[in-house]
């Protein structure tokens, strides 16, 4: 069973989500750009037994507070991750990041707290501060466009009741959307188009290009996984490879036939491979 709870931090109120018991391996787990703690779903339910696995809406995002004049900066992000962990009483826990989750956590692994980090996982995590060229030219300048203009908001949920809207809207995030059925990730679009997101969705697609992490791989510590779909159509695949590369104690899987939600359009081969790295037994074929 799951509980919502939230916390306050810079006069602001977060949401997260635990599962599990609280004595058991802390496993912190950072939402996407445009995106919520819902997507950890499945890898919660997947690891409760073994886990204390604690889901945070980032602020700007999810159910969390929507401030316009907040610090939406990746490290700023970072150092409200370790404070929910601070307030939970959590000094070392491993840690998991999916896209610009991903981006906070290599930080945090890298730059902000490296020691507290026992072990990390990126799944299509950002690290050249960059996104694909599509996405670049088409969602962050729609998502630009929607900082001065909300509007769009509002009527972009209006048409997700018509299919051919989510598909061309959505494209980007599966390799083959039509294997996922709708109703799976409804939750997830309403969420990268709810109300008061326009201006927090704008400067976080800033802050993405502002910390190319590169140069800072490494000094992560902690076992690391990367996990990628071969077909992302969001963070450059390479991006992945860059941690297998700089990382010292590092393992990139990629799966085939897979775009930027593996969680989502290869439940069982994701999975498979966290439990793997979970009990440093990599059985999936690692690039």
């Amino acid at each position: 069973m799951q509980s919502e709870l939230t916390f306050t931090c810079d006069n602001h109120q977060l949401t997260y989500t635990t599962a599990g018991h609280a004595d058991a391996l802390p496993l912190l787990l950072i939402h996407g750009w445009l995106s919520y703690r819902g997507v950890w779903q499945q890898t919660m339910e997947a690891f409760k037994d073994s886990h204390y696995c604690v889901a945070i809406d980032l602020l700007g995002f999810g159910n969390s507070d929507k401030p316009t004049d907040a610090d939406y900066s990746i490290a700023a992000q970072g150092q409200r991750v370790l404070q929910l962990a601070d307030t939970l009483g959590i000094d070392r826990f491993a840690l998991m990041g999916h896209s610009m989750g991903g981006q906070i956590a290599l930080c945090i692994a890298s730059m902000l707290a490296p020691t507290r980090v026992a072990k990390l996982v990126s799944v299509a995590g950002v690290v050249s501060a960059r996104l694909t060229p599509s996405v670049e030219q088409v969602n962050v300048r729609t998502v630009a466009f929607g900082a001065r203009v909300p509007q769009i908001y509002p009527l972009s949920r209006w048409f997700f009741r018509y299919k051919w809207f989510v598909h061309s809207t959505f494209q980007a995030w599966f390799h083959n959307m039509d294997a996922v059925p709708l109703d799976e990730w409804a939750t997830d679009r309403y969420m990268a188009f709810q109300p008061g997101v326009h201006i927090s969705a704008h400067k976080a697609a800033q802050a993405i290009h502002t910390l190319n992490l590169t140069s800072q791989l490494a000094k992560i510590t902690s076992p690391t996984l990367a996990i990628a779909g071969q077909q992302d159509a969001v963070v450059p695949v390479s991006d992945s490879h860059l941690i297998k590369q700089y990382v010292p104690d590092s393992r990139l899987v990629l799966i085939e036939e897979c775009g930027h939600f593996p969680m989502y359009e290869k439940p069982q081969q994701y999975l498979e491979t966290l439990r793997a790295f979970f009990v440093d037994k990599i059985r999936s074929e690692a690039v």
